[in-house]
């Protein structure tokens, strides 16, 4: 800052800011008895006054522009002819600056309701909450009807990762990042940490890296062998395939009717994301069923070995318990969401990891 005569002028310090500095730097002092003076010198300048308060000042222009970039996010959403119970939702702190922030990811062909429960909870612990609306999710006809035209086709699977990276890149600055997903959601969640290891943690419910149908998944196969001839040109015949998930809807709004391509597009990206995770440093709470007869768990092994297995990650096994399972809206079981519930509010309070490789 500059004075009148445009010579620099001394900013006083603010007491507060003072304070803190002096105390950090005799703690600096403190820590580090036996380290050479070059080494203290430099550690007692991360705690000079001035570098405080350009840390600090840093620290919540870099929040401000990340509530802006999510609010913008929210006002876009109502905007667009969406389903309701399908937009994007964000909760903030009074003061969020600095507080961790839970990124919650909705399952495949679903929406953000499925978050109805669990959101208030991790809100009420203190934490900033954001459910981004899944890529080409939640749109409908003039007449009310889900459209599922927008979802991602085979030959433009590079969305989702254009999203997940859209996702961090959204809410980084705000706080620490923890990402929570479900299916589809859990994917994007993974497909970030194999990217980003300054995340703080994952859990990844019933990731849908996979089909868990032998013959979905022998058709994947074929046609991701004839798309290699024919420069991905095969898998288009499927988005005229339709599917839907079996016997009637969830007690919700999304895309219970869809295509094939639609599926296949997910899987793929589902494959890209289990090899991404080779070597990945963020800690994964797995959370799967045997019961699911949605997503592969032959996939969800490859994708805890590949990311480093029980030594870094926890995997907890339900023995019966349907594939979106996090909210009871989909999942009958009360007692299983109470447990799911409880491993993921412990998991984010203090990275609490839960169970072991079960057995295949």
């Amino acid at each position: 800052m500059t004075g009148v005569n445009g010579m620099a002028r001394q900013v006083p310090m603010p007491l507060p800011v003072l304070n803190r500095a002096k105390r950090e730097a005799s703690l600096v002092r403190a820590a580090l008895p036996d380290s050479s003076e070059s080494a203290i010198r430099q550690a007692t300048r991360a705690a000079d006054p001035r570098q405080v308060m350009i840390r600090e000042t840093r620290q919540r222009l870099e929040a401000e522009a990340a509530i802006r970039r999510l609010t913008a996010r929210v006002e876009a959403d109502l905007k667009l002819p969406l389903q309701e119970g399908t937009r994007t939702r964000l909760m903030l702190q009074p003061d969020p600056v600095g507080k961790e922030t839970v990124v919650l990811l909705h399952g495949w062909s679903a929406g953000t309701y499925q978050y109805d429960e669990l959101a208030p909870q991790i809100f009420a612990r203190g934490k900033n909450v954001y459910i981004p609306r899944l890529e080409g999710h939640g749109f409908k006809t003039p007449d009310g009807v889900a459209d599922p035209s927008q979802m991602v086709k085979p030959w433009e699977r590079g969305r989702y990762h254009r999203f997940a990276e859209q996702v961090y890149q959204d809410v980084r600055g705000l706080g620490p990042i923890h990402l929570v997903g479900l299916s589809g959601g859990a994917n994007v969640a993974l497909d970030i940490a194999s990217h980003h290891p300054d995340v703080k943690g994952v859990v990844a419910m019933a990731p849908y890296l996979g089909s868990q149908d032998r013959r979905a998944d022998a058709a994947h196969h074929v046609f991701a062998s004839l798309d290699k001839l024919s420069f991905g040109q095969a898998s288009r015949v499927l988005q005229a395939v339709p599917h839907d998930w079996g016997k009637g809807p969830i007690d919700g709004p999304g895309h219970w009717h869809h295509t094939a391509g639609g599926i296949y597009a997910l899987s793929t990206y589902g494959r890209e994301v289990v090899e991404g995770l080779k070597g990945v440093q963020v800690p994964i709470q797995f959370i799967t069923s045997r019961a699911d007869q949605a997503a592969s768990r032959k996939q969800v092994f490859r994708a805890f070995d590949h990311a480093g297995g029980s030594r870094m990650h926890g995997w907890h096994d339900f023995e019966n318990v349907t594939h979106a399972m996090v909210s009871k809206r989909n999942n009958p079981d009360q007692a299983s969401i109470d447990t799911l519930t409880r491993i993921t509010l412990d998991f984010l309070e203090s990275g609490k990891r839960v169970g072991k490789r079960p057995t295949p």
